[in-house]
């Protein structure tokens, strides 16, 4: 759907989305061979649990880097609607916690694909995955905050109400991807904490998923939403209508009681039809 509407992207844009699929690609089948590993290919065999198929630490790696695409890509946005005096101190803290999370996450699939026993990758979860997941939740919140004080700043300023509309929307919408995902991501971080490792695979399998969904839901969503915002001209109302001289008419009028015909004089009528000076301002701006 994305390439059909948007071929007019610049390609680093493209690019994203194309990498994003990729490793989505590429997450979904390293879950598909870890759970066939374990639920086919080793059916009663217990044994097989107590090593760790090198698919579920390739998954994790997969998701590091998915998510640090797309808060890579958020953040780029609100580095574009800062001021220029703040951009830097807004964004710098942001892209540190979001490349911190990427380190961690990149380290704990690294030394899961090379630690395979099912008791040391738990305690690598324990001691490293937890804290990935702490910063990923920190990321999501500083992204959301950045994004709603933003738009909610320029929701303030005087302009066309369908402006204030599609900026309510965008308010909406990164409210309802922020949570999303952080309820995904603390029920992954509870479940980590209490070594639940199927729970937490399932979790991270959903959050994975919340990321790339989220990426092309605000990318596919921005016809519709400049749909909206063209209804601006239209905010353009007639204020008023007046009549000069009023009609004396002239000529055979019939009435509609009794049939008779009266006479009069036509004078010239003018009308004068303005809009609102404030509003055509605006318009011109």
């Amino acid at each position: 759907m994305y390439y059909m509407h948007y071929v007019e992207d610049a390609w680093a844009i493209r690019l994203l989305v194309t990498t994003v699929w990729i490793l989505s690609t590429l997450h979904f089948s390293f879950m598909c061979h870890f759970l066939y590993y374990y639920l086919i290919t080793n059916y009663g065999v217990p044994m097989s649990f107590l090593y760790v198929v090198w698919s579920l630490p390739a998954s994790i790696l997969m998701h590091a880097f998915v998510a640090t695409a797309v808060q890579c890509f958020f953040v780029r946005q609100i580095y574009y609607l800062c001021r220029p005096q703040v951009k830097w101190w807004v964004t710098a803290p942001m892209m540190l916690s979001v490349l911190a999370g990427t380190g961690v996450g990149v380290a704990t699939a690294i030394l899961k694909l090379l630690n395979t026993e099912a008791s040391v990758s738990a305690q690598i979860s324990s001691h490293i995955g937890t804290p990935a997941l702490i910063i990923y939740m920190l990321s999501e919140i500083l992204i959301a905050v950045s994004l709603c004080t933003l738009l909610y700043d320029n929701d303030q300023c005087p302009t066309f109400p369908s402006t204030k509309r599609l900026l309510n929307a965008l308010i909406i919408y990164v409210v309802n991807r922020c949570l999303l995902i952080l309820l995904i991501t603390i029920a992954e971080f509870a479940t980590d904490v209490r070594q639940l490792e199927s729970w937490t695979m399932a979790l991270d399998f959903i959050c994975q998923g919340l990321y790339s969904n989220t990426l092309l839901a605000s990318l596919n969503t921005r016809q519709y939403l400049r749909a909206q915002a063209s209804y601006t001209v239209s905010d353009l109302r007639i204020r008023t209508v007046n009549f000069a001289k009023l009609s004396k008419l002239e000529g055979h009028v019939e009435s509609s009681e009794d049939g008779s015909r009266r006479s009069g004089k036509f004078e010239d009528v003018v009308i004068d039809i303005t809009a609102d000076p404030a509003l055509r301002k605006e318009a011109e701006v």
